[in-house]
């Protein structure tokens, strides 16, 4: 299969500005537009640029704080930007760990291009990346790949928990919705499970407008035809980020 690269969009994620420069040669080379060139300096910038404009495939380093790449492929796997789960996503490393390897497997990456990167190498990776054919995301399934960050700990742990903790303490009312009628940004109120008993969500969870596109569009996988939310008034919360 043929890649027309001239009508993709790439996210060069790297707190480097040399490593930035190269990959942006390097892929107007093999044919990129440069307007076509988007660039991140860290993972939280990363995140912004996936939740403001559509992406075709990120090329990403892995060694970044607070938010490394491990996290903004997480992010995006958990249906957590406005970009499609399942887009091919790229790391670049100087010596990956095996231990990153593992995770990355897990988040489904598509591949490693070691830094600095070279033209030839970047081309193959990139052409494999956009022709394989893209696993069938469950945007659930990925919550419990950790990546041992503390932005992993904090987003995905102990926010839960926290919120977990403030329904159980404060009583909040509870409403039973019908699928069709819970809007993304909705806190779970308890627990969700699919119809053979799997945690999809813990209690205190948000869920997001891509997980709740999966539901609706697989209820002989998933089984969930209502969802108990929290009654809490918008005023009183932090409205929620914005979610695919």
């Amino acid at each position: 299969m043929t890649v027309d690269f001239s009508r993709l969009r790439a996210l060069i994620v790297d707190d480097q500005m040399l490593v930035r420069t190269l990959v942006a040669q390097a892929l107007r080379t093999m044919g990129f537009a440069p307007e076509n060139l988007s660039q991140a300096v860290d993972g939280s910038f990363a995140k912004r640029t996936l939740e403001a404009k559509p992406i075709d495939i990120v090329l990403c380093d892995v060694q970044m704080e607070p938010m490394n790449g491990l996290d903004v492929l997480k992010d995006l796997r958990c249906g957590r930007t406005n970009n499609p789960p399942n887009l091919p996503f790229v790391f670049l490393s100087g010596h990956p760990e095996k231990s990153n390897i593992v995770i990355a497997a897990q988040l489904h990456a598509d591949g490693f291009i070691i830094k600095p990167p070279k033209p030839a190498d970047m081309e193959k990776t990139l052409r494999l990346a956009l022709t394989r054919p893209r696993p069938d995301i469950d945007p659930f399934s990925y919550y419990k790949v950790a990546t041992g960050t503390a932005f992993d700990r904090h987003v995905f742990g102990e926010l839960v928990t926290q919120a977990s903790l403030l329904l159980d303490e404060d009583d909040k009312p509870v409403q039973r919705l019908g699928l069709g009628a819970v809007k993304p940004g909705s806190r779970l109120a308890r627990d969700l499970y699919n119809k053979t008993g799997q945690l999809l969500l813990q209690r205190g969870s948000e869920i997001t407008k891509t997980q709740l596109r999966v539901l609706r569009q697989f209820p002989e996988r998933f089984g969930v035809d209502d969802i108990e939310i929290s009654c809490e008034p918008d005023s009183d919360r932090t409205p929620p980020s914005p979610t695919a």
